[in-house]
């Protein structure tokens, strides 16, 4: 049996998401989801680490913000989960 941990429900919504994994490397990647307090991104590449900094900017609005985050979870091939920092 697996306990789930996380704080706040998981929505499925899939959208592209612009990742800044160094200030000089941007990344346009697909979500699978998010919460409250994060997100999960597809990424069959290893683009970041366990603990990364990376800021996250939805490409669904003008203007959107960007937002600080860090990377908690990797499933190699497959991708990795964030957590914002302001949350």
């Amino acid at each position: 049996m697996t306990i789930n941990k996380r704080r706040h429900a998981r929505i499925k919504h899939r959208a592209s998401i612009k990742v800044l994994t160094h200030p000089e490397k941007s990344h346009v990647l697909e979500m699978k989801d998010f919460s409250d307090s994060g997100l999960y991104l597809q990424c069959p590449e290893n683009l970041v680490e366990i603990g990364d900094s990376v800021e996250v900017q939805t490409l669904e609005m003008e203007d959107a913000p960007v937002l600080a985050a860090k990377v908690i979870r990797i499933i190699k091939g497959k991708g990795f989960a964030v957590e914002f920092d302001d949350i």
